[in-house]
Protein backbone atom coordinates (compact mmCIF):
# COMPACT_ATOMS: atom_id res chain seq x y z
CA UNK A 1 0.00 0.00 0.00
CA UNK A 2 1.66 3.50 -0.91
CA UNK A 3 2.26 5.82 2.11
CA UNK A 4 0.50 8.88 2.13
CA UNK A 5 3.00 11.69 1.30
CA UNK A 6 1.38 14.76 3.20
CA UNK A 7 3.79 17.19 1.07
CA UNK A 8 2.73 15.92 -2.11
CA UNK A 9 -0.84 16.06 -0.91
CA UNK A 10 -0.66 19.78 0.02
CA UNK A 11 0.96 20.48 -3.09
CA UNK A 12 -1.80 19.44 -5.08
CA UNK A 13 -4.85 20.85 -3.14
CA UNK A 14 -3.06 23.74 -1.41
CA UNK A 15 -5.07 26.28 -3.10
CA UNK A 16 -7.97 24.80 -1.84
CA UNK A 17 -7.06 24.15 1.54
CA UNK A 18 -5.93 27.69 1.49
CA UNK A 19 -9.06 28.85 0.13
CA UNK A 20 -11.16 26.63 3.02
CA UNK A 21 -9.39 28.59 5.43
CA UNK A 22 -10.58 31.93 4.28
CA UNK A 23 -13.52 31.00 3.80
CA UNK A 24 -13.63 29.98 7.20
CA UNK A 25 -11.89 33.02 8.80
CA UNK A 26 -14.22 35.08 7.15
CA UNK A 27 -17.64 33.22 8.22
CA UNK A 28 -17.90 34.87 11.41
CA UNK A 29 -18.27 38.22 9.00
CA UNK A 30 -21.77 39.16 8.89
CA UNK A 31 -23.50 38.81 5.30
CA UNK A 32 -20.12 37.13 4.60
CA UNK A 33 -22.06 33.56 3.37
CA UNK A 34 -25.60 35.07 1.86
CA UNK A 35 -26.10 34.22 -1.65
CA UNK A 36 -25.88 38.05 -2.97
CA UNK A 37 -22.38 38.27 -1.89
CA UNK A 38 -21.16 34.67 -3.05
CA UNK A 39 -22.26 35.83 -6.64
CA UNK A 40 -21.17 39.22 -6.34
CA UNK A 41 -17.85 38.04 -5.52
CA UNK A 42 -17.87 35.46 -8.72
CA UNK A 43 -19.33 38.26 -10.72
CA UNK A 44 -16.86 41.07 -10.29
CA UNK A 45 -13.96 38.43 -10.07
CA UNK A 46 -14.90 36.72 -13.32
CA UNK A 47 -12.71 38.45 -15.72
CA UNK A 48 -10.06 37.66 -13.52
CA UNK A 49 -10.49 34.56 -13.96
CA UNK A 50 -10.93 34.03 -17.22
CA UNK A 51 -7.71 36.14 -17.58
CA UNK A 52 -6.22 34.01 -15.43
CA UNK A 53 -7.09 30.82 -17.79
CA UNK A 54 -5.16 32.50 -20.66
CA UNK A 55 -2.23 33.44 -18.03
CA UNK A 56 -2.03 29.88 -16.89
CA UNK A 57 -1.44 28.63 -20.22
CA UNK A 58 1.45 30.80 -20.68
CA UNK A 59 3.25 29.71 -17.65
CA UNK A 60 2.38 26.41 -17.93
CA UNK A 61 4.12 26.36 -20.84
CA UNK A 62 7.10 27.86 -19.30
CA UNK A 63 6.51 31.87 -20.19
CA UNK A 64 5.29 34.64 -17.82
CA UNK A 65 3.86 37.45 -19.59
CA UNK A 66 3.90 41.28 -17.52
CA UNK A 67 2.58 43.25 -19.99
CA UNK A 68 -1.60 41.45 -19.45
CA UNK A 69 -3.13 44.46 -17.86
CA UNK A 70 -1.64 46.91 -19.91
CA UNK A 71 -2.93 44.33 -22.98
CA UNK A 72 -6.64 44.19 -21.37
CA UNK A 73 -5.76 48.42 -20.67
CA UNK A 74 -5.46 48.40 -24.70
CA UNK A 75 -7.94 46.47 -25.48
CA UNK A 76 -10.54 48.26 -22.81
CA UNK A 77 -10.17 52.11 -24.89
CA UNK A 78 -10.33 49.93 -28.64
CA UNK A 79 -13.49 48.97 -27.44
CA UNK A 80 -14.62 52.24 -26.24
CA UNK A 81 -13.62 53.91 -29.49
CA UNK A 82 -14.90 51.01 -31.75
CA UNK A 83 -18.36 50.73 -30.21
CA UNK A 84 -18.86 54.40 -28.84
CA UNK A 85 -17.32 56.70 -31.23
CA UNK A 86 -17.49 54.55 -34.12
CA UNK A 87 -20.42 53.26 -33.18
CA UNK A 88 -20.03 49.94 -34.54
CA UNK A 89 -22.60 46.83 -33.39
CA UNK A 90 -20.99 44.82 -30.41
CA UNK A 91 -20.60 41.55 -32.24
CA UNK A 92 -18.01 43.74 -34.34
CA UNK A 93 -16.45 45.38 -31.78
CA UNK A 94 -15.60 42.25 -29.73
CA UNK A 95 -14.38 40.18 -32.38
CA UNK A 96 -12.25 43.00 -33.52
CA UNK A 97 -11.19 43.38 -29.94
CA UNK A 98 -10.40 39.82 -29.67
CA UNK A 99 -8.16 39.87 -32.71
CA UNK A 100 -6.71 42.66 -30.66
CA UNK A 101 -5.67 41.24 -27.78
CA UNK A 102 -4.33 37.98 -29.88
CA UNK A 103 -2.33 39.83 -32.01
CA UNK A 104 -0.82 41.85 -28.74
CA UNK A 105 -0.22 38.19 -27.28
CA UNK A 106 1.84 36.86 -30.44
CA UNK A 107 3.71 40.19 -31.04
CA UNK A 108 4.74 39.58 -27.30
CA UNK A 109 5.56 35.98 -28.47
CA UNK A 110 7.66 37.14 -31.99
CA UNK A 111 9.77 39.64 -30.45
CA UNK A 112 10.88 36.73 -27.72
CA UNK A 113 12.08 34.61 -30.11
CA UNK A 114 13.31 37.72 -32.30
CA UNK A 115 15.32 38.91 -29.86
CA UNK A 116 16.37 35.53 -28.30
CA UNK A 117 14.73 36.62 -24.79
CA UNK A 118 12.54 35.20 -22.00
CA UNK A 119 8.73 36.56 -22.55
CA UNK A 120 9.42 37.87 -19.25
CA UNK A 121 12.26 40.64 -20.00
CA UNK A 122 10.24 40.75 -23.37
CA UNK A 123 7.19 42.17 -21.71
CA UNK A 124 9.07 44.09 -19.52
CA UNK A 125 9.16 46.39 -22.45
CA UNK A 126 6.05 45.91 -24.40
CA UNK A 127 3.81 46.53 -20.99
CA UNK A 128 5.28 50.27 -21.31
CA UNK A 129 4.67 50.36 -25.18
CA UNK A 130 1.13 49.26 -24.75
CA UNK A 131 0.39 51.31 -21.38
CA UNK A 132 1.64 54.05 -23.66
CA UNK A 133 -0.34 53.40 -26.59
CA UNK A 134 -3.62 53.00 -24.27
CA UNK A 135 -3.16 57.16 -23.00
CA UNK A 136 -2.52 57.58 -26.53
CA UNK A 137 -5.35 56.07 -28.24
CA UNK A 138 -7.71 56.90 -25.40
CA UNK A 139 -6.01 60.63 -24.74
CA UNK A 140 -6.04 59.85 -21.58
CA UNK A 141 -10.30 60.58 -20.98
CA UNK A 142 -12.99 58.17 -20.15
CA UNK A 143 -15.15 56.41 -22.96
CA UNK A 144 -18.72 56.41 -22.03
CA UNK A 145 -21.75 55.51 -23.70
CA UNK A 146 -21.23 51.88 -25.04
CA UNK A 147 -24.57 50.49 -26.57
CA UNK A 148 -26.82 48.71 -24.45
CA UNK A 149 -26.12 45.12 -26.15
CA UNK A 150 -22.38 45.72 -25.71
CA UNK A 151 -23.01 46.42 -21.69
CA UNK A 152 -24.91 43.40 -21.67
CA UNK A 153 -22.12 41.04 -21.90
CA UNK A 154 -21.25 42.14 -18.30
CA UNK A 155 -24.33 43.30 -16.57
CA UNK A 156 -27.02 40.66 -18.64
CA UNK A 157 -28.49 38.09 -15.94
CA UNK A 158 -29.85 34.09 -17.21
CA UNK A 159 -32.04 33.90 -14.62
CA UNK A 160 -30.63 35.38 -11.41
CA UNK A 161 -26.86 34.38 -12.36
CA UNK A 162 -24.76 37.38 -14.04
CA UNK A 163 -24.25 36.48 -17.35
CA UNK A 164 -20.07 36.46 -16.80
CA UNK A 165 -20.08 34.11 -13.88
CA UNK A 166 -21.73 31.97 -16.84
CA UNK A 167 -18.80 32.08 -19.20
CA UNK A 168 -16.71 32.23 -16.49
CA UNK A 169 -17.68 28.31 -15.73
CA UNK A 170 -17.92 27.47 -19.43
CA UNK A 171 -14.48 28.68 -20.50
CA UNK A 172 -12.99 27.00 -17.10
CA UNK A 173 -14.58 23.39 -18.17
CA UNK A 174 -13.35 24.17 -21.57
CA UNK A 175 -9.75 24.77 -20.80
CA UNK A 176 -9.59 21.93 -18.37
CA UNK A 177 -10.62 19.79 -20.59
CA UNK A 178 -7.88 20.81 -23.30
CA UNK A 179 -5.32 21.20 -20.74
CA UNK A 180 -5.98 17.45 -19.33
CA UNK A 181 -7.91 15.48 -22.17
CA UNK A 182 -6.02 16.94 -25.67
CA UNK A 183 -2.71 16.25 -27.37
CA UNK A 184 -2.45 19.86 -26.90
CA UNK A 185 -2.66 20.19 -23.15
CA UNK A 186 0.24 17.56 -23.26
CA UNK A 187 2.15 19.43 -25.46
CA UNK A 188 1.90 22.73 -22.90
CA UNK A 189 3.10 20.73 -20.24
CA UNK A 190 5.93 19.48 -22.38
CA UNK A 191 7.62 22.91 -23.30
CA UNK A 192 7.00 23.82 -19.54
CA UNK A 193 8.71 20.35 -18.51
CA UNK A 194 11.59 20.98 -21.32
CA UNK A 195 11.15 22.63 -24.47
CA UNK A 196 14.44 21.05 -26.14
CA UNK A 197 13.29 17.61 -24.99
CA UNK A 198 9.98 18.46 -26.59
CA UNK A 199 11.57 19.63 -29.56
CA UNK A 200 13.39 15.93 -29.95
CA UNK A 201 10.09 14.44 -29.14
CA UNK A 202 8.90 15.81 -32.49
CA UNK A 203 6.42 18.81 -30.97
CA UNK A 204 6.71 21.92 -33.21
CA UNK A 205 7.67 24.17 -30.09
CA UNK A 206 7.79 27.25 -32.07
CA UNK A 207 4.16 26.80 -33.56
CA UNK A 208 2.94 25.91 -30.00
CA UNK A 209 4.45 28.82 -28.79
CA UNK A 210 2.32 30.73 -31.01
CA UNK A 211 -1.17 29.01 -30.74
CA UNK A 212 -0.14 29.25 -26.86
CA UNK A 213 -0.22 32.97 -27.40
CA UNK A 214 -3.05 33.36 -29.38
CA UNK A 215 -5.35 31.57 -26.78
CA UNK A 216 -4.24 33.17 -24.08
CA UNK A 217 -4.25 36.96 -26.25
CA UNK A 218 -7.95 35.69 -26.76
CA UNK A 219 -8.48 35.33 -23.44
CA UNK A 220 -7.10 38.24 -21.53
CA UNK A 221 -8.94 40.51 -24.30
CA UNK A 222 -12.40 38.97 -23.58
CA UNK A 223 -12.02 39.36 -19.70
CA UNK A 224 -10.87 42.95 -21.20
CA UNK A 225 -14.26 42.98 -22.85
CA UNK A 226 -16.52 41.69 -19.30
CA UNK A 227 -14.75 43.77 -16.91
CA UNK A 228 -15.49 47.50 -19.66
CA UNK A 229 -18.96 45.87 -20.47
CA UNK A 230 -19.90 45.89 -16.41
CA UNK A 231 -18.16 49.14 -15.66
CA UNK A 232 -19.95 50.95 -18.16
CA UNK A 233 -16.65 52.52 -19.40
CA UNK A 234 -13.45 51.90 -20.49
CA UNK A 235 -10.05 54.60 -19.25
CA UNK A 236 -6.37 53.51 -19.20
CA UNK A 237 -6.18 52.34 -16.10
CA UNK A 238 -8.88 49.51 -16.65
CA UNK A 239 -6.69 46.59 -16.64
CA UNK A 240 -3.65 47.27 -15.06
CA UNK A 241 -2.99 45.25 -11.90
CA UNK A 242 -5.12 41.98 -12.97
CA UNK A 243 -1.21 40.63 -13.70
CA UNK A 244 -1.05 40.51 -10.21
CA UNK A 245 -4.19 39.08 -9.17
CA UNK A 246 -4.01 36.37 -12.04
CA UNK A 247 -0.02 35.42 -11.74
CA UNK A 248 -0.59 35.40 -7.86
CA UNK A 249 -3.74 32.78 -8.01
CA UNK A 250 -1.79 30.98 -10.61
CA UNK A 251 0.92 30.58 -7.72
CA UNK A 252 -1.08 29.54 -5.62
CA UNK A 253 -3.08 26.74 -8.02
CA UNK A 254 -0.03 24.99 -7.77
CA UNK A 255 1.57 26.14 -10.89
CA UNK A 256 5.28 26.69 -10.97
CA UNK A 257 6.68 29.47 -12.58
CA UNK A 258 9.12 27.55 -14.53
CA UNK A 259 5.98 25.52 -16.05
CA UNK A 260 5.23 22.07 -16.49
CA UNK A 261 2.59 21.38 -13.82
CA UNK A 262 -1.19 22.27 -12.96
CA UNK A 263 -4.51 22.54 -13.21
CA UNK A 264 -7.51 24.91 -14.43
CA UNK A 265 -9.87 24.34 -11.68
CA UNK A 266 -6.79 24.91 -9.20
CA UNK A 267 -6.05 28.28 -10.72
CA UNK A 268 -9.54 29.16 -10.24
CA UNK A 269 -9.37 28.37 -6.17
CA UNK A 270 -6.10 30.44 -6.52
CA UNK A 271 -7.93 33.70 -7.92
CA UNK A 272 -10.45 33.24 -5.58
CA UNK A 273 -8.41 33.10 -2.59
CA UNK A 274 -7.17 37.00 -3.74
CA UNK A 275 -11.13 37.80 -4.31
CA UNK A 276 -12.29 36.27 -1.52
CA UNK A 277 -9.80 37.77 0.99
CA UNK A 278 -10.68 41.42 -0.70
CA UNK A 279 -14.60 41.14 -0.05
CA UNK A 280 -13.69 39.54 3.14
CA UNK A 281 -11.47 42.42 4.36
CA UNK A 282 -14.05 44.79 2.89
CA UNK A 283 -16.70 43.50 5.01
CA UNK A 284 -14.94 43.64 7.65
CA UNK A 285 -14.19 47.19 7.69
CA UNK A 286 -10.61 47.32 6.84
CA UNK A 287 -8.70 49.73 5.35
CA UNK A 288 -7.32 49.45 1.62
CA UNK A 289 -3.72 49.52 2.56
CA UNK A 290 -4.40 46.62 4.32
CA UNK A 291 -5.51 44.78 1.67
CA UNK A 292 -2.43 45.63 -0.09
CA UNK A 293 -0.08 44.02 2.51
CA UNK A 294 -2.63 41.13 2.48
CA UNK A 295 -2.40 40.26 -0.92
CA UNK A 296 1.73 41.08 -0.83
CA UNK A 297 2.31 38.58 1.89
CA UNK A 298 0.58 36.00 -0.12
CA UNK A 299 2.15 36.55 -3.09
CA UNK A 300 5.60 35.42 -1.30
CA UNK A 301 3.59 32.90 0.45
CA UNK A 302 2.68 31.91 -3.35
CA UNK A 303 6.50 32.21 -4.26
CA UNK A 304 8.06 30.79 -1.45
CA UNK A 305 6.01 27.70 -1.51
CA UNK A 306 7.25 27.11 -5.44
CA UNK A 307 10.78 27.49 -4.59
CA UNK A 308 10.65 24.80 -1.36
CA UNK A 309 8.70 22.29 -3.93
CA UNK A 310 11.70 23.29 -6.68
CA UNK A 311 14.07 22.52 -3.97
CA UNK A 312 12.56 19.57 -2.60
CA UNK A 313 11.84 18.07 -6.00
CA UNK A 314 15.84 18.21 -7.06
CA UNK A 315 16.91 17.25 -3.17
CA UNK A 316 14.44 13.73 -4.66
CA UNK A 317 16.31 13.38 -8.01
CA UNK A 318 19.23 13.23 -6.23
CA UNK A 319 18.82 10.87 -3.93
CA UNK A 320 17.33 8.66 -6.62
CA UNK A 321 20.33 8.64 -8.23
Amino acid sequence: MKQFNFGDFFRKYMAWIILAFIIIVFSFTPNFFSAGNIINILAQNAYAVICSLGVAFLMMSGDIDLSVGYIMSLCAVTAGILNVQLQLPAVVTVILVLALGVLLSMLNNFLSRLLKLNRFMTTVATMSIYQGASYIVSKSVSIRGFSESFKAIGQARIGSIPLPIIIMFVLLIICSILLSKTYFGQYVYALGGNAEAANLAGINVSKMRYIISALAGALIALSAIILTARLGSAHSTTGPGTEFTAITGILLGGVSVRGGEGKMTSVFAGVLIISILTNGMQLAGLDTYYQFVAKGIIMLVAIGIDVFNLNRRQVVRKADK
